[in-house]
């Protein structure tokens, strides 16, 4: 994620809300301004999750994909705050990932360590949590589906707050490839889900 000063000013003055927007509408820079307003809230959030089969950085990307699902089905008609939204949406994507990662019957909470004491309100009644629930599965399905391996693997970098050159280094890529591939991921991930 590359901004220049003159970006960071504009999207600065922006509430949540007015991103949405402007994501809604084909701002690519937009789109990065809320995922970089929002990268220490996820990384906050992840870094209370643990398991032996996911990494830090499984964790972080996996919350970066509750941040993406939040930006896809937020509606302001709910009347509730993009935030509160997106950190209930964080936090039910990490804990639907923990539980798929142990998901052994009746096994103890071992692996996992909260030390976030705060109650994040339900923002929706029991059905509606099914419903949003069976989202999340259908939203991380379209994810994998949708793109390529390699689109994939750019993607969480880039969800990950690497720049160009460390993707392409981390990958064994050029930095003109992943250019491509992040554009077409992007390009995918807003057909798919008509952001």
């Amino acid at each position: 994620m590359e901004f220049n000063s003159c970006d960071d000013v504009l999207f600065s003055h922006l509430k949540d809300e007015e991103l949405i927007d402007r994501i809604r509408s084909g701002s690519e820079k937009s789109f990065d301004a809320l995922i970089k307003r929002y990268t220490k809230t996820v990384m906050l959030m992840s870094g209370s999750y643990y398991s032996e089969s996911l990494t830090k950085d499984d964790w972080f990307q996996e919350g970066m994909l509750g941040l993406l699902f939040a930006v896809h089905s937020y509606s302001r008609e709910r009347g509730v705050s993009f935030g509160s939204y997106a950190s209930v949406c964080i936090k039910n994507h990490l804990n639907s990932s923990w539980k798929k990662a142990n998901n052994l019957k009746n096994a103890p909470l071992n692996g996992y360590i909260s030390y976030d004491d705060t109650v994040i309100p339900s923002v929706n009644s029991p059905e509606d949590d099914y419903i949003q629930n069976e989202r999340y599965r259908s939203f991380t399905e379209n994810y994998t589906d949708n793109l390529s391996g390699t689109e994939q693997k750019v993607f969480g970098c880039y969800l990950s707050g690497f720049s160009y050159e460390e993707i392409a280094k981390k990958l064994g890529m050029t930095e003109k490839s992943v250019d491509n591939a992040l554009c077409r991921a992007k390009s995918k991930l807003k057909k798919a889900f008509n952001i």
